[in-house]
C-alpha cells in the first residue's frame, strides 16, 4: 500500500480505492468528493524492462509540478483542474500527484461504438448538446492560451449534455510542450510519412481532433474507417483517404453518412481531405437537428431517413445454397453468457463473487470491488482485476463455489479501454483493449476451464477484430460477426487464427451484430431485427 500526504495528512492509497489507471498514473478515490491522481514512479511494474517509459516517468515527476503550478487561473468550468497536491512525505516537497474534484461520466470513446449506442440509446439532441459543450471548452482553453495537445476521446467524460475534460497535466502552454499524442486523433499536418509528430501541437490540431471525435460520435466510425485496397492504417491518414472515398468499403455497423446535412458533410471532407483548419464551425452543430425515424428508429437530420431508403425488406425465410435463414424476434435469442454485475445470478457482493443457491447465497471467491470484470456462461466463468501494476485472472464454475485465480494473464499496460469475453463449455475467449503510447492495442487470451492459458495473441490487424464484442463460442471454435459474414476462429498449432469464413452469410451479417448459439444454427441480433441462420 502506498502513502501520500495531502493537506498535511497521511493518505493510504489502497487498491480498493483505485478508480482507474492509464499509462502514466493511477487515480484513487479519497472518499470526500475528491480524487488523487498519482503519477507512476519509475520502478512501477508497468515500466519493467522499458527504459523509455522509465525515463519518461522520471521526467514527468520532475516537470509536471511546475506545469500544474503555471496553469492559468481562469479555465472553462468543464476542465477538471488541480485542487491541491499530493506529496511523497509529511515533510517532503516532492510532488507525486495532484488532487481534483471527483466527476462522473462515460468516456466519449463509447459514444463512437455502434454496439454501445444500441445498448445505451442517447437522444440525438443530447449528443449534439454534448458536442457543443466540448466545442465551448476547447475554445475557452484556447482563449486562455492553453492547447490540449493530446486531444482524444479517452480524456473526455460525458455526463448527459455536459462534458468533463481530464488529464490537464499534459496540456501545452507557457513554454510547456505536450510530447504526447494519440494516433487516432493526431493532425497529419504535424507528422512525417509514418504519422509520427515532428512539429508541436497547436490550436488547429485541437480542432482537427475535435472534428475527428465529432465525426466518430455521429457516425460510429472513424473518418479513416472502412477498408480499401490502396493502403491501410496510418497511411490512410497520411494520404487523406477517408470513408468518403469511392473505393472505401463502408462498415455496415456504422450509421449512414447521409444522416447529416450536406454542409456538415462538406466541412468534414474539407478538414480530413483538404487540410482546412481553424475553429470547427460551431453553427453547423447549432443547426443540427436529429430526429428519430418512426419506421426504423434511427436518428437523422434529413427530410427522409437515409437508412430506410437503402434498407431491403426481408422475407420470413430464405434459402441460399447451403444457408437457410429466417426472421425471428430479438427476444427469442438466448445469449449463452452475460457480464457479471451486482444484479446478475452470479454477482458481485462487495469484495466477493457470489451465487444464489436453493439454500442461500454462496461465496465463489474473493475479488477487488469496483476493479473486477467477470463473465459467466452455462458451465464456465472468467474474470480479472488489475491493481498496483499487476493483473490477476481467474476462472470459476457457476454451479460450484470455487474460484481459481492462477490464470497467467499477459501484462496489461496503459489505460484499459474495453474488455469483452465469449464463454464456451471448456474455454473462455477474453479480449483486453488498452491505450498505451498513443495507440490502441487488443490482446486476445484463450483460457481453459483448468485456468491454463491456451493461447495469446495481439490482434491489431485481425480483419475480424471489429466484431469481437458480438462473438459467441462453441466447443473449440469462436464465431465472430464481420462485414464479410461469419468468421470461425480457433487455435491452430498454438496460434489464434481464422480458419473459415462463411461467405454465404455476408449479405446478412455485419460487425456490429451479436451472435448466439441455437440448437439448429446461429442467431444474430442485428441493428433493427434478429435472424436465425442454419449453416450446413
Amino acid at each position: 500500500m502506498t502513502n501520500v500526504w495531502i493537506d498535511g495528512a497521511r493518505i493510504a492509497l489502497a487498491a480498493a480505492n483505485l478508480l482507474g489507471q492509464g499509462g502514466e498514473a493511477e487515480v484513487y478515490d479519497l472518499g470526500d468528493g475528491r480524487v488523487v491522481k498519482r503519477w507512476k514512479p519509475p520502478d512501477h511494474p508497468d515500466f519493467a524492462g522499458d527504459l523509455a517509459a522509465t525515463t519518461a516517468a522520471l521526467a514527468r515527476l520532475r516537470d509536471a509540478p511546475a506545469r500544474l503550478r503555471a496553469l492559468p487561473g481562469k479555465l472553462p468550468g468543464a476542465v477538471i483542474a488541480p485542487a491541491g497536491f499530493a506529496l511523497a512525505g509529511k515533510r517532503s516537497t516532492e510532488i507525486v500527484g495532484y488532487v481534483m474534484p471527483k466527476v462522473r461520466g462515460e468516456l466519449l470513446c463509447s459514444y463512437g461504438e455502434p454496439r454501445w449506442r444500441r445498448d445505451h440509446p442517447v437522444p440525438g439532441d443530447d449528443v449534439v448538446a454534448m458536442l457543443l459543450a466540448l466545442h465551448d471548452a476547447i475554445a475557452g482553453l484556447h482563449r486562455a492560451g492553453v492547447v490540449i495537445g493530446d486531444c482524444n476521446d479517452l480524456n473526455v467524460l460525458v455526463d448527459g449534455r455536459r462534458v468533463h475534460l481530464i488529464d490537464v497535466d499534459s496540456y501545452q502552454f507557457a513554454g510547456f510542450a505536450c510530447p504526447m499524442f494519440s494516433e487516432r486523433f493526431v493532425d497529419p499536418r504535424l507528422c512525417d510519412g509514418a504519422l509520427a509528430p515532428v512539429r508541436p501541437h497547436d490550436p488547429d490540431s485541437d480542432w482537427f481532433a475535435f472534428a475527428a471525435m465529432a465525426f466518430r460520435t455521429l457516425f460510429g466510425v472513424s473518418p479513416w474507417g472502412g477498408v480499401t485496397r490502396r493502403c491501410s492504417g496510418a497511411q490512410r491518414v497520411v494520404q487523406r483517404i477517408t470513408v468518403y472515398a469511392g473505393d472505401v468499403i463502408y462498415p455496415r455497423a456504422a450509421r449512414p453518412l447521409a444522416i447529416v446535412p450536406d454542409e456538415l458533410r462538406d466541412a468534414f471532407r474539407a478538414i480530413f481531405e483538404r487540410d482546412r483548419r481553424g475553429a470547427f464551425p460551431r453553427e453547423l452543430l447549432e443547426r443540427l437537428r436529429m430526429r428519430r425515424c418512426s419506421t426504423c428508429g434511427d436518428e437523422h437530420a434529413r427530410l427522409r431517413c437515409p437508412g430506410c431508403q437503402t434498407a431491403a425488406m426481408l422475407p420470413p425465410a430464405v434459402v441460399h445454397g447451403r444457408l437457410r435463414w429466417q426472421s425471428i424476434a430479438p427476444g427469442d435469442v438466448a445469449h449463452a453468457s452475460y457480464e457479471v454485475t451486482p444484479a446478475t445470478p452470479v454477482r458481485f457482493d462487495g469484495p466477493a463473487l457470489v451465487r444464489t443457491t436453493r439454500i442461500g447465497v454462496e461465496r465463489i471467491g474473493g475479488v477487488l470491488p469496483g476493479l473486477t470484470r467477470a463473465w459467466v456462461g452455462s458451465r464456465l466463468g472468467v474474470g480479472f482485476y488489475r491493481a498496483g501494476g499487476y493483473a490477476v485472472g481467474f476462472v470459476f464454475r457457476p454451479e460450484r463455489g470455487v474460484l481459481d485465480d492462477s490464470v497467467a494473464l499477459p501484462a496489461i499496460r496503459g489505460q484499459l479501454v474495453a474488455a469483452h469475453a465469449a464463454i464456451g463449455d471448456d474455454r473462455a475467449w477474453l479480449w483486453l483493449t488498452c491505450a498505451d503510447a498513443g495507440r490502441l492495442a487488443t490482446t486476445c487470451v484463450v483460457i481453459g476451464g483448468d485456468a491454463r492459458v491456451l493461447a495469446t495473441a495481439a490482434l491489431d490487424d485481425a480483419p475480424w477484430l471489429a466484431g469481437i464484442a458480438g462473438a459467441c463460442a462453441a466447443g473449440p471454435h469462436l464465431f465472430v460477426p464481420t462485414d464479410h459474414g461469419v468468421a470461425r476462429i480457433e487455435i491452430a498449432q498454438g496460434v489464434i487464427a481464422q480458419t473459415r469464413a462463411f461467405a454465404e452469410t455476408a449479405p446478412l451479417i455485419s460487425s456490429g451484430d451479436r451472435l448466439a448459439l441455437h440448437p439448429t444454427g446461429l442467431d444474430a441480433v442485428r441493428r433493427h431485427d434478429a435472424i436465425r441462420m442454419h449453416l450446413t
